[in-house]
């Protein structure tokens, strides 16, 4: 997944004196206490036509994990998949997936999905693959349209790698992009449903809004999306956008384009996520924050936020050899140091406890099952082998039983 800079002049402005209320359609809380935890899919790990075309045949993201490199002592690179660099489209490595996620609590998997040239792209590792799981019906899958420019990360040589596909972000892409999604996905019995609507998130809202032609048409280009659902027979659908750094006025954004939720990636878009200590950021102290974004962002929103919890954060795969010597932006920014386990699990027994107390949706987005090259993945390796996924369930459970029962 690529996560957008700072940059300033990426801000769209959604305040204004005329906002209706951002007004949920339902406030009751369910009676369920087990929190729903789906983590997000990002599926490069398999041989794609257009990554063919832009790099050489086979080529996949498992070439640049192979290659990474440590940047300090004691720095964990390269990091060793314990599956091996296996194909996600294939069959048996679907089975494993699926089955591991299930035999660990997750819910399923939000998976990043992309649209570009007027075709999906990457879309192998959940057409031929997650879709085909023996155990797929037990599992819930949903899409984050990942509708950001496609730049060159492999590894990116400064901060403006060339572009290699252009943002999909304009209203006949959007269209094409949103009759595929109802047409081939949304009326899986396995698709996630928040109150008996597809879960439907969008990644890059700035972006979207400039492609659409600003804030009305996007929300006018929205308003046509639950059109096409609807005529199609999708009564409802539930929209979500991810927020970053580059939105300064989330419940405002989300009155505008008449969002059900909100949510983040990672905990890197945080507004002062505190990534400013070079090499290494400490992951007690952006958890801290973490808890504070929940709260905040819970609050702004009336509840209709869904936390996020980030296992890692290490993107140095993704960037040629550089000093350390500050925060620069995406790739070449500061790693995560001390997210054990255990601290993963105290991060996701917090967040679920927040979403059964706070939420709407008492729901959990985790990054990721497999950004490898962002450093955040539950998925096994040599060192820690099942021990996020086992700290995950932990959590899961923990949390279920209350706060009288949660690990401290």
């Amino acid at each position: 997944m690529t996560a957008p800079n700072q940059d300033a002049t990426d801000r769209p402005t959604f305040a204004g004196t005329d906002l209706p209320a951002f007004t949920p359609q339902s406030a009751d809380l369910p009676a369920d206490r087990t929190p729903q935890v789906l983590a997000y899919y990002y599926p490069q790990w398999h041989t794609d036509a257009t990554n063919d075309l832009m790099h050489k045949p086979g080529w996949t993201e498992w070439d640049i994990l192979h290659r990474a490199t440590p940047r300090y002592p004691e720095h964990y690179q390269p990091k060793v998949p314990a599956w091996g660099y296996a194909d996600e489209a294939d069959a048996r490595a679907a089975n494993r997936i699926v089955d591991t996620a299930l035999e660990h609590g997750l819910t399923g998997f939000v998976v990043d999905w992309y649209w570009y040239d007027n075709h999906p792209f990457l879309n192998r590792a959940l057409d031929e693959g997650l879709l085909r799981a023996e155990r797929l019906g037990e599992l819930r899958f949903a899409l984050m349209w990942a509708n950001h420019e496609w730049v060159d990360l492999y590894p990116a040589k400064d901060l403006t790698p060339p572009v290699l596909l252009p943002a999909p972000n304009t209203r006949y892409h959007a269209r094409s992009a949103f009759a595929h999604v109802i047409d081939r996905y949304l009326h899986h019995p396995s698709y996630w449903r928040l109150d008996d609507a597809p879960y439907f998130s969008l990644y890059d809202v700035p972006s979207f809004v400039r492609g659409m032609g600003g804030i009305n048409a996007a929300a006018d280009m929205l308003a046509e999306f639950r059109a096409m659902a609807n005529e199609a027979g999708i009564p409802r659908l539930h929209l979500n956008a991810v927020t970053t750094f580059n939105i300064d006025d989330t419940p405002a954004m989300a009155a505008r384009l008449g969002l059900d939720t909100v949510t983040h990636y990672t905990w890197w878009h945080h507004p002062q996520a505190g990534f400013d200590t070079l090499p290494t950021t400490d992951y007690q102290r952006v958890l801290r924050r973490a808890r504070e974004v929940w709260a905040e962002f819970s609050t702004s929103l009336q509840g209709r936020y869904l936390p996020n919890v980030t296992m890692g954060w290490d993107p140095s795969p993704r960037a040629v050899d550089w000093p350390m010597d500050r925060e620069r932006g995406y790739p070449f920014t500061s790693i995560l140091d001390g997210n054990t386990p255990d601290a993963f699990g105290v991060a996701v027994q917090d967040a679920a406890l927040h979403a059964l107390s706070h939420a709407h949706h008492p729901a959990v987005l985790v990054n990721a099952w497999n950004e490898w090259t962002e450093g955040s993945y539950l998925e096994p390796d040599d060192r820690h082998g099942l021990a996020y996924l086992e700290a995950l369930r932990s959590a899961i459970k923990n949390a279920s039983a209350g706060p009288a029962h949660v690990r401290q």
